[in-house]
């Protein structure tokens, strides 16, 4: 799924650095996150803490 349109980041791309330990800042200044129009940046952070959930419960 599209998370953000003016970066075309997706859902995997934010789990792929989250699955590779980023925390939350680091994943969203690494894909550019809010650096355009900024619409994407509350689904972005959810989406990694969503991630970041899950892989503690593995």
């Amino acid at each position: 799924m599209v998370i953000c349109l003016c970066k075309g980041i997706t859902d995997k791309k934010i789990e792929d650095l989250v699955e590779k330990g980023l925390p939350t800042k680091e994943v969203l200044k690494k894909l550019g996150v809010g650096s355009d129009c900024g619409i994407c940046v509350v689904d972005a952070i959810e989406k990694v803490q969503a991630k970041a959930r899950s892989k503690e419960r593995s």
